[in-house]
């Protein structure tokens, strides 16, 4: 009886020492992952400002109808998704570039409201990551910056001026230039402002 007690006693103590060894592992496992969660966090947000200053300039590039300085803050490998239904196509570098000389050719005065329009205040303009999705996955990465604000211009025949929200999903290249870039804003509702009496 001594013996079975004396092993139940020395069992206890094994499993105690073990469960405590288990405890202190995966807190040491957890703060290693919060870590490298950290680092991830912080060399994704260094590159979201980057990338999101890219967009920042490729905006001002845009508004001064530089398509000079345009044409280098974009990869010559672009993909881009216009905002007119193309049957989902994929365009290229030189197609995208003669649709913002068009803009150009079109429009003066060209500026950009950066931000989403809330009902009291404009929310911020740039986005990348998400915590929700409708697939589940969570990503707290900067590969695709979601872009929101508001186009303003002045048609150059009617002397009208015109306005348009935009949304843009822009990723980038290892380069830091905009490779794919897919836009949402309404194309007729340009054509009917032009119009209106």
């Amino acid at each position: 009886m001594k013996n079975q007690l004396l092993s139940i006693i020395v069992l206890a103590l094994l499993t105690f020492t073990a469960c405590k060894n288990a405890e202190s592992s995966d807190a040491t496992a957890n703060e290693e992952t919060t870590e490298v969660e950290k680092t991830e966090n912080a060399d994704n947000s260094a590159l979201f400002k980057t990338r999101m200053e890219v967009l920042r300039s490729y905006v001002k590039a845009h508004s001064a109808e530089d398509l000079e300085t345009l044409s280098s803050y974009v990869s010559d490998t672009l993909k881009w998704s216009p905002p007119s239904y193309s049957e989902n196509s994929w365009l290229g570098k030189e197609e995208y570039m003669a649709a913002l000389k068009g803009y150009h050719d079109n429009y003066d005065n060209i500026s950009y409201a950066e931000g989403i329009i809330l009902p009291n205040a404009t929310g911020p303009g740039y986005f990348s990551g998400n915590a929700y999705s409708a697939d589940g996955t969570v990503n707290t990465g900067a590969a695709a910056i979601r872009c929101y604000g508001t186009w303003h211009a002045t048609h150059v025949e009617s002397g009208k001026k015109v306005g348009v929200k935009w949304f843009g999903v822009a990723s980038f290249n290892d380069d830091n230039q905009i490779a794919m870039m897919t836009e949402y804003w309404d194309v007729n509702g340009l054509a009917a402002q032009i119009a209106a009496d």
